[in-house]
């Protein structure tokens, strides 16, 4: 049979071999050894070779190796005398120098016809002895025509400490030195698995992986697709526990006890790998080791310190005894700490072995998670403080570490930093364990995610007048050096100290309200002092100098509310766009919930119904486990509020219908639910069960402090129901204490209780009233709100008898109702729901006298609603030119306000 087809790569060798064949024949004894690393085909070249004699005549004897069967002591003796008839020692016998003699002259018979070819695969295996004996054996036979060939592991060490260290050389000695395949070695092998060998990209990876060992070639060609089954970048990418991983993991074996322990000392080092690491992680001098490490890079187990591929690595620490791998990996976190290392190396073998017990440790830990938090890489920061509190033997530091969890947490579940770690922080709490700093820390962090109660609660037990805690001294001994490190800026709230608001809910003008202090003091929402201008203003310059961190989240938060409730709507959007778009390229998926949640209020207030459930979606999309918090309250309250508009009342009453947890009774955005389902019951003509869900949310409103227009709607909405069923007295009374005329600084609020007020006023009164509704609605940018105002006043021309005008506000009502896509309100107004005929309008209009075409078309698209920057997007021109045609539209018309437009235009 031709040599070249049995081995790949091997053709030289197979030829020396030969070589030494035929020269026994000629009666000439020989001795090769054949060199090599673990796995690099020792044992193939050996059988190759060795049919290859037979099949010549030679009588060919084997002995050790993992092929050979025959375990007893000194296995050869007893195979030759199995072969020639001679009796040998018997099965549990060990060998005596007689056997050798013995053994010696068989093999001297033997030879004296055909060749005898000995092959000892592995010639120092335990199995054997020793290899000297066998060249005593080979020395004694020199006339006869023996061949004897023996493998042995290059820089292998012997398992028997009491033998030789290695096969001598000698003169007299063939050696053969196994190298790796080349790369055509590897293509051949790889076409002989049915790849393509011309596939230089996979010849060059799999020949990275393996390293041009026969073996890890052949484990890896049989775990990965090579023939197309598979995608293409699968192809030599071996997994964890794989083939390839179990075949390195035998040659660690094969190499020995103290090869073993190098190969699981490296695995938990990584890429903390080196010489001088590994000798003080074993506790053994480094000149020790070097053969070891020779001998592993020589079978391509190893390059340098580290294993060629992650899954060899990760195969052979999970092949490791659970209490090997965590003595190990804390051995690490000990030898890198005395080197040295950064907090972050030593923290990944703490979490390895779920362990932290030395102060330094735990240190380490903490350490290695603000430097994680500077990177944005919150999931390695929240294992490290997770594990820190865990371990941390001392109450107050574990107190210390739940409340920074509680906040970073935020970056990837805040449903789970609630749940999992502000009970144990009330408890705390309660048990009088917090400090002034500590209670001042967990009412922001209660605020944050809605649980006023809570909240209050904590307010109560600073007592009145407490100072707010210090952001640059923080809770954390730790912190402040963290923020040196990160630029990480302190908590910074738009406003503090003593909030004034108007007289609401029995509340007199200019006393404090807790609830709204908590707002104002921890979210930022509601800035106290001056009007909303000077709140908007303020909101917004805390916007353009903070940086988004775990400290600022909050009041970053609060400021667009803020801006949001001084009707900065437009602002409000940008700022949270831009907030949104950083937490999505700095891959921080719980503060990506949270600005998609308020994208989704924006744009609900904006009347952009669709958008307002897509954001909520997404926030429920990134991060799943955010709605079992208080915080899913506020996103089901959007979604049930914004169904209900669209008129798609079965997934209104789906999200109503939901299991209520009992926190959710207790938070602030429990007003939010409250207040979505009675609009539903209201929109579905159940207004006795609206009214009762619009009372109990002025009744929780007033018991936490925050019975505040701005910040909980109630009055207006339970008014509306009063007047559902003609119980105008009490809606007058529902409405008094919330008179349009208190504020002047919020258009919204004042809008919409003027079109509630309208309703209770004379009919003569009420196109005036209902036009300065829609004004202020409009500057509000509440185009829903606008458009209910719109319908309202259809109903008052049509009641005074003036159906032009009628139909003009009719048909304001409609086009804004269908671009926010709320469809019972375009229903409402639709032209089929018309008492009488109206005249239709010219399909060209001229323009009014004394106008020009040009503000003529502004004028129109103003007296429809349009606000500026819309008409000036429609018509393809500046916000300053459409203001400048309405000075002069308003100027030859003789009026003031935009709503005293000519509905006729």
């Amino acid at each position: 049979m031709s040599l070249q087809m049995i081995l790949v790569n091997r053709e030289k060798e197979l030829g020396l071999l030969a070589a030494a064949l035929t020269e026994c024949a000629a009666g000439r004894s020989r001795t090769v050894v054949v060199e090599g690393g673990v796995g690099c085909g020792k044992s193939e070249l050996l059988d190759t070779f060795a049919e290859y004699a037979a099949a010549r005549g030679a009588v060919v004897l084997r002995a050790g190796g993992p092929r050979a069967t025959d375990a007893r002591p000194f296995a050869l003796p007893h195979r030759l005398a199995d072969r020639t008839g001679h009796d040998g020692p018997g099965p549990a016998r060990p060998p005596t120098e007689h056997d050798f003699l013995a053994t010696l002259a068989t093999l001297h018979r033997t030879a004296a016809t055909p060749p005898v070819v000995v092959c000892v695969d592995d010639a120092r295996d335990g199995g054997i002895r020793s290899p000297h004996h066998l060249l005593r054996l080979a020395g004694r036979l020199r006339p006869a025509r023996l061949l004897l060939v023996l493998t042995d592991g290059l820089h292998l060490p012997h398992q028997d400490p009491s033998s030789e260290p290695e096969l001598p050389h000698r003169s007299d000695i063939l050696y053969i030195r196994l190298g790796p395949l080349t790369e055509q070695g590897t293509a051949e092998l790889l076409a002989a698995h049915g790849g393509d060998p011309h596939d230089a990209v996979l010849v060059a990876r799999l020949h990275s992986v393996a390293a041009g060992n026969p073996r890890l070639l052949r484990a890896l060609l049989e775990e990965c697709p090579v023939t197309g089954a598979g995608p293409a970048d699968a192809c030599g990418e071996p997994l964890v526990g794989g083939r390839y991983g179990q075949a390195l993991l035998a040659c660690l074996h094969r190499g020995g006890a103290t090869a073993l322990e190098i190969g699981h000392a490296l695995a938990v080092l990584g890429d903390e790998g080196r010489p001088d690491l590994l000798a003080r992680m074993l506790d053994r001098p480094a000149a020790s080791l070097d053969r070891n490490l020779r001998a592993l890079r020589a079978a391509g187990v190893l390059d340098g310190t580290r294993f060629r591929h992650r899954s060899a690595a990760a195969t052979v620490e999970a092949g490791m005894a659970p209490a090997r791998r965590t003595a190990l990996h804390r051995r690490a976190a000990a030898v890198l700490h005395t080197d040295g290392a950064g907090s972050p190396a030593i923290a990944r073998h703490l979490l390895a072995a779920r362990c932290a017990v030395e102060p330094w440790e735990l240190t380490a830990l903490r350490d290695a998670a603000e430097d994680a938090l500077g990177e944005d890489d919150a999931e390695f920061a929240v294992d490290c403080l997770e594990l820190a509190h865990e371990s941390d033997p001392d109450a107050s530091r574990r107190i210390e570490i739940g409340m920074r969890l509680a906040l970073v947490m935020w970056r990837t579940d805040p449903a789970a930093a609630e749940c999992r770690h502000l009970p144990g922080l009330l408890a705390a709490m309660r048990a009088g364990a917090l400090s002034s700093d500590g209670l001042a820390m967990l009412g922001r962090l209660l605020v944050a995610h809605g649980r006023v109660e809570d909240a209050l609660e904590v307010a109560a037990r600073r007592g009145p007048g407490a100072p707010d805690a210090s952001p640059e001294r923080g809770i954390h001994p730790y912190v402040s050096s963290a923020r040196a490190r990160h630029d990480v800026p302190a908590v910074v709230s738009p406003g503090e100290g003593r909030a004034t608001v108007p007289a609401v809910s029995g509340v007199p003008a200019g006393e404090r309200v807790p609830g709204v202090r908590l707002l104002q003091g921890s979210a930022g929402s509601l800035p106290p002092g001056g009007g909303g201008a000077d709140r908007a203003a303020s909101a917004e310059s805390f916007l353009k100098v903070a940086t988004l961190t775990d400290a600022t989240l909050g009041p970053v938060c609060g400021a667009l509310k803020a801006l949001l409730h001084a009707d900065r709507v437009e602002e409000a959007a940008a700022w949270c766009a831009r907030s949104l778009d950083e937490s999505v390229r700095r891959d921080i998926p719980g503060w990506q919930a949270v600005f998609a949640t308020v994208q989704g209020l924006i744009a609900l207030r904006q009347g952009r119904l669709e958008d307002a459930i897509t954001s909520v979606e997404r926030a429920l999309a990134v991060v799943p486990g955010r709605a079992g918090g208080v915080m899913g309250c506020g996103t089901t309250a959007i979604l049930a509020t914004a169904y209900t508009e669209l008129g798609r009342y079965d997934d209104a009453a789906r999200q109503i219908d939901r299991p209520v947890p009992e926190t959710w009774r207790t938070s602030v955005h429990w007003l939010d639910r409250l207040r979505a389902r009675g609009l539903f019951h209201l929109a579905t003509d159940r207004p006795r069960a609206a009214l009762a869900d619009f009372l109990e949310t002025g009744r929780l409103a007033g018991r936490w402090g925050i019975d505040h227009p701005v910040l909980v709607s109630w009055r207006t909405e339970a008014a509306e129901c009063r007047l559902r069923v003609g119980e105008h007295v009490q809606a007058a009374e529902l409405l008094s204490p919330q008179s349009s005329a208190d504020f002047p600084g919020n258009a919204r609020v004042r809008g919409i209780t003027l079109r509630l007020e309208a309703a209770l006023a004379p009919l003569s009164r009420r196109p005036e009233l209902l036009r300065m509704s829609i004004e202020d609605l409009h500057f509000a940018h509440d185009r829903l709100e606008a458009a209910k105002a719109l319908a309202d006043l259809r109903d008052a021309y049509q009641e005074l008898g003036d159906p032009l005008r009628a139909e003009l506000a009719r048909r304001r009502a409609w086009h804004i109702a269908r671009e926010c896509g709320a469809e019972p309100l375009c229903r409402r107004v639709a032209p089929g729901r018309r008492a009488e005929p109206v005249p239709r309008e010219p399909a060209v209009p001229e323009p009014a006298v004394g106008l020009t075409r040009a503000e003529h078309r502004v004028a129109s698209l103003a007296a429809y609603g349009r606000t500026n920057r819309e008409i000036s997007e429609q018509l393809y021109i500046t916000v300053s030119t459409v203001e400048q045609h309405l000075t002069r539209v308003y100027r030859k018309l003789r009026i003031t306000r935009r709503h005293q437009l000519p509905m006729d235009l």
